[in-house]
């Protein structure tokens, strides 16, 4: 008998979901998201990800103040701080090299050439 408890260093959250309608520096904002999660809590940081459909869109760095799970729902439940906004040519770059494959978030009108697999 056991349960499953995942752990993640990524806050991905769509807007109107968690992800603020409009992102301030310094900001704390409050989430609930499906699954039984554990976050790096303050000080450390997690990454900041909107979710644009079913792509990753980097965004900048959070830190978690709380969290909270909810076993009989199966959700988790907190508040972050943004505590860094990536620049609009750094958030392109992540975009393409972070995610999981196929999943980075490339804007209308944006051409990016494939990434090229590891040597």
């Amino acid at each position: 008998m056991g349960s499953f408890i995942e752990l993640n260093d990524t806050l991905k959250l769509r807007r109107g979901a968690g992800f603020p309608e409009r992102i301030e520096l310094g900001g704390l904002y409050d989430f609930t998201i499906d699954g039984r999660r554990l976050y790096n809590l303050k000080p450390a940081r997690v990454f900041l990800v909107e979710e644009i459909d079913t792509k990753w869109n980097y965004v900048g760095h959070a830190m978690i103040h709380t969290q909270s799970i909810d076993a009989d729902n199966d959700r988790t439940m907190g508040r972050f701080e943004v505590i860094l906004v990536y620049p609009p040519e750094y958030v392109l770059l992540l975009n393409r090299y972070e995610p999981p494959p196929g999943k980075g978030y490339t804007p209308s009108g944006v051409t990016q050439p494939p990434v090229s697999p590891p040597r």
